[in-house]
């Protein structure tokens, strides 16, 4: 299963102090004989906080088959004894249990209105006013429930058992991206994904601190106990972008703005993050019943694992967002120019239903033995954009599309347009990389640059952008030779079950990019008689 927990992590801090159930613990060196009884109480204690949470949340009004479940690696949500079938709802949320500025929980007509109420009245209302983002009503009501059951009017509910397994108050001082040095940020963040993050962070905080300090003159504020600092607020901002739940893919996605394709149940809280569609739980909203239906993705087994999808998980993420970092499997937001593509305005509704027609077109691409399946299909795309009539019959094909994003090379010539299109896109990625590499020199000299957080990610992503490259290349060459790309083409659509031929290309497998990866190349024509 191709969830976080397979891209390995090394912690900044132990899981247990900082309240994380979403780690790797086979990336860490065992423990000294004398810490392993204060380490196994610890996870019996966060095992308990998880288990008392999702009891909490089941009495408050969700319903479903999951379980709490130790998963070797880091606690998470199973699917309980039974199993789910495919497109099976495998928990119901009801809107209460979900963090939302749309709605007011807290209110109930036959009661006079709490603290709680007229907080999230006063959200809901700036908000729908335009005199408040989405962004700072979520944080709002986020550093509310934090504060739940220690300031009068705001009594414990069942999210408070939930932000207990949460990292506490003090963490984001020391991890994630409040706790880098805003110097080495600015310096080594440069032509990364993350580079505008730190800047855009500050800012939006700020805008949420300022809000809940001045609201109704004031009287948010005292709404909520009285002064609220803006470490707080900065908390919130983190655990919001690390928690979000994404419901479907929105292609303007920049990087930086929360997508309002991403909600906050609370029982999804408990669980762990994949970046994979295929591998994470769809959340679909019935405004009938007014609940949420998380629906199991295919046909999962007693004791499967439940994941939510983070589109967003990536070097960049994990560290600004969770304070750790991937060891392996490196995975990148990559903003690519493909402003040269000559378009005709048949081909954008195409290209826009594939999710391939921004411009900059921005994905996110891991790092693997073959190409990015995704990459290398809007690259085909991209290539015919100027072709309506191909484009269209290319997409039509059923055998083109089933398996989407790998495809299959359409012809030589389109093939080769496609490699030079993404060598094109992917050299401006790389020089955007290239300027801050004398500043660094300059600033850090022959310092170990692997200490610091942000040059790990720089690498991670440089990684990413140069495999692509020079799969890229590898494509090109094989495209302009009549010989070697008729192989490939014969590679591709060959079964990856049925053993090749003795003397012809080896077929790729899931793990290279099956049919949208560059196999070997085939040994050259015997010379002729």
């Amino acid at each position: 299963m191709r969830a976080l927990m397979e891209y390995p992590l090394v912690f900044a801090a132990f899981v247990a102090l900082c309240g994380v159930g979403l780690i790797t613990f086979g990336s860490l060196a065992p423990a000294a004989a004398e810490e392993a009884e204060p380490q196994r109480a610890q996870r019996e204690q966060l095992l308990r906080k998880h288990v008392v949470a999702l009891a909490e949340l089941l009495h408050a009004g969700a319903s479903g088959a999951v379980e709490v479940a130790n998963f070797g690696d880091g606690l998470g949500l199973g699917v309980a004894s039974g199993g789910v079938a495919a497109g099976d709802s495998i928990l119901t949320v009801p809107e209460g249990l979900a963090l939302d500025v749309n709605s007011t929980p807290s209110c109930h007509p036959e009661q006079t209105p709490e603290a709680d109420c007229r907080i999230e009245r006063a959200v809901h209302e700036a908000v729908a006013k335009g005199e408040a983002s989405r962004l700072t009503g979520l944080l709002t009501l986020l550093v509310m429930e934090r504060r739940r059951g220690h300031t009068s009017g705001l009594p414990r509910s069942a999210a408070s058992s939930v932000l207990e397994v949460l990292p506490e108050l003090n963490w984001q001082a020391e991890h994630g991206l409040f706790a880098i040095d805003p110097d080495e940020f600015r310096v080594l963040g440069v032509g990364t994904s993350m580079e505008r993050w730190r800047v855009a962070a500050e800012s939006k905080t700020s805008e949420a601190h300022n809000f809940i300090q001045l609201a109704g003159s004031g009287a948010l504020g005292t709404e909520m106990g009285g002064e609220v600092s803006i470490e707080e607020v900065r908390w919130a901002y983190l655990m919001l972008h690390a928690y979000g739940q994404w419901t479907d893919d929105e292609s303007l996605d920049d990087g930086v703005e929360l997508s309002s394709k991403v909600v906050f149940l609370w029982p999804l809280f408990l669980a762990r993050p994949t970046p994979e569609w295929q591998h994470g739980v769809k959340v679909r909203y019935d405004p009938a019943r007014k609940v949420f239906d998380v629906v199991a993705p295919r046909a999962m087994k007693a004791h499967e694992e439940v994941l939510f999808v983070d589109r967003r998980l990536s070097d960049a993420s994990a560290l600004s967002f969770r304070g750790l970092w991937l060891s392996s499997r490196h995975r990148a937001r990559l903003d690519l120019n493909v402003s040269a593509v000559t378009r005709d305005p048949l081909s954008q509704p195409i290209l826009q239903k594939f999710g391939c027609g921004a411009q900059p077109l921005r994905l996110y691409v891991e790092a693997r033995k073959g190409v990015d399946p995704l990459f290398l299909s809007c690259m085909r795309l991209l290539a015919l954009a100027n072709k309506p009539a191909k484009l269209r019959r290319a997409v039509e094909r059923e055998e083109w599309t089933k398996d989407w994003p790998e495809t299959l090379a359409i012809d030589r010539r389109s093939e080769s347009a496609a490699a030079e299109l993404a060598i094109g896109a992917l050299q401006q990625a790389l020089h955007r990389l290239a300027p801050a590499s004398a500043q660094i020199r300059q600033k850090y000299g022959s310092e170990r640059l692997a200490s610091r957080p942000t040059a790990r990610v720089r690498e991670a992503e440089t990684m990413v952008i140069v495999g692509l490259l020079k799969s890229m290349k590898e494509l090109e060459l094989l495209s302009h030779n009549e010989y070697l790309f008729d192989a490939l083409r014969d590679a591709q659509r060959r079964p990856a079950s049925a053993p090749s031929p003795k003397g012809s290309a080896k077929t790729g497998t899931r793990d290279s990019g099956g049919g949208g990866g560059v196999p070997a190349p085939p040994p050259p024509p015997p010379p002729p008689p």
